[in-house]
């Protein structure tokens, strides 16, 4: 029997504090989603600007939105395996270029569809950049310090949505639609190429999967310079039984699956749908198109203190907090929807609901993980954020149609308010379900929600 020490990296990186080799990686993290974020919202600041050009009505970008889902769903499947078989850095650095080529390509579109085409291809690197990112971070994080990291990278996220919409707003009008995609696509090879050159694999990754490698040696003794030249590296990662689809619907989460599946995609009928055509729609409610993209600019960065702000209080109350910015995203909707208010109330409103209804969308993926012990989390989480990612391709289709057919402004705004009505009730129902003896059991191994991977 080898007399060589067995070292448990997870063990490790649980206890030490953060150190440099982690702040790097979150540094990186967050600057790999608010690139991503810059590419996700390309697309809706130039979507005016996009319409002019094309002397198309505001419902065709209904399919250039769906399309842009679409591939966002495809994405964070498939690149999703790519990340758990080759790694958190393979699959990250190909995700980049998967969405920055593309972003590049769009600005020589020369019709809908085909710009259509790029936005789905686009997709599949967006959809994937989201959970390489975050499984590194968690990998990497300090345990106590996990959702701070995976918070802090969101914060990129919206900060990249709130710059394109800056960008938008001063460039747009001198160099036309094409300058949001270059800028974001020019980042995006810029970043591709720096991740390659200073990013690490996970160390959690590597010791699962290739704990005798070379490389886990040299990066582990390079992150923890007291691991002795002849460490063994093991892993306490459980194999587990194998996934059957079932386990989602054992005691409690019979009902807590079913609510979770609805509130995600409820949610997302509300959250992506508003955030793709808030540009346009403020052009129709009568604000300039400089103001309108600085407008959703400024909701991008309410969205970050809402998310912050709101984190804490699911903290604290648990899931029925989320019923708070469900019914305030409804409520600044609605009053969108008057008709009676002036530019500087009218983008005002538009900021609230678009920070409210960020701050819904991370409140549910901050609660998910809760509900699923370890052994079925990933699957848990994956099958309820898919479908988020499923209405996300529909609502945004639906809202085009009904440009499209001359429906009044008024009543297409209610129509994306009133699906965070059965968010709030999924929420209190959700929070019930968390009371129960059953699942009381499995939430007494955590004091907060939110402590969860998401």
């Amino acid at each position: 029997m080898s007399s060589a020490p067995a070292i448990d990296l997870g063990q490790i990186l649980e206890r030490r504090p953060i150190g440099r080799f982690q702040l790097v990686t979150l540094a990186l993290g967050v600057l790999a989603l608010f690139v991503n974020g810059l590419d996700y919202s390309a697309a809706n600041v130039a979507a005016p600007a996009v319409l002019r050009a094309f002397h198309a009505a505001p419902g065709a970008m209904g399919a250039v939105f769906g399309w842009s889902f679409s591939g966002i769903f495809a994405g964070s499947i498939l690149l999703g395996i790519v990340g758990d078989r080759y790694g958190r850095k393979t699959g990250l650095i190909i995700a980049v270029l998967a969405y920055s080529v593309p972003a590049l390509l769009t600005g020589f579109a020369h019709s809908l569809g085909e710009l259509s085409l790029y936005r789905f291809l686009a997709g599949l690197g967006i959809g994937g950049a989201v959970p390489n990112t975050i499984a590194l971070l968690t990998e990497t994080a300090p345990k106590r310090y996990r959702v701070t990291f995976v918070m802090a990278a969101f914060v990129g996220y919206s900060t990249g949505n709130a710059s394109i919409a800056q960008v938008a707003a001063w460039l747009i009008p001198s160099f036309g639609w094409q300058v949001v995609f270059v800028v974001a696509g020019g980042m995006g090879l810029l970043l591709s190429l720096l991740l390659t050159l200073m990013l690490s694999e996970s160390l959690l990754f590597l010791a699962a999967t290739r704990p005798d490698s070379a490389a886990l040696r040299q990066l582990a003794t390079r992150a923890f310079a007291e691991i002795p030249a002849d460490a063994r590296f093991v892993s306490r990662e459980a194999k587990g039984a194998g996934f059957s689809l079932k386990l989602l619907f054992g005691s409690y989460r019979r009902i807590a699956t079913p609510l979770l599946w609805i509130a995600f995609f409820a949610e997302s009928l509300t959250f992506m749908t508003y955030s793709a055509w808030l540009s346009v729609i403020l052009e129709q409610a009568g604000l300039t198109p400089k103001v309108a993209a600085l407008t959703f600019s400024y909701g991008a960065f309410a969205a970050m203190a809402a998310i912050i702000f709101f984190g804490r209080l699911i903290d604290r109350f648990g899931p029925r907090t989320t019923v708070v910015p469900a019914l305030l995203t409804v409520a600044s909707i609605l009053a969108l929807a008057s008709g009676n208010l002036r530019p500087l109330p009218l983008a005002a409103m538009a900021v609230i609901a678009m920070g409210c209804a960020a701050a819904t969308h991370q409140s549910l993926n901050g609660i998910v993980g809760g509900f699923y012990p370890t052994i079925i989390r990933g699957n848990g989480i994956g099958y309820a954020t898919g479908m988020g990612r499923m209405s996300s391709v529909i609502g945004p289709i639906v809202v085009g149609w009904l440009m499209a057919a001359n429906t009044p402004l008024q009543q297409t705004l209610w129509a994306i308010a009133a699906p965070e009505l059965v968010v709030a009730a999924a929420a209190i129902g959700l929070d019930i379900v968390r009371r129960t003896p059953s699942a009381a059991a499995d939430f007494e191994f955590t004091q907060r929600i939110s402590e969860q991977p998401i």
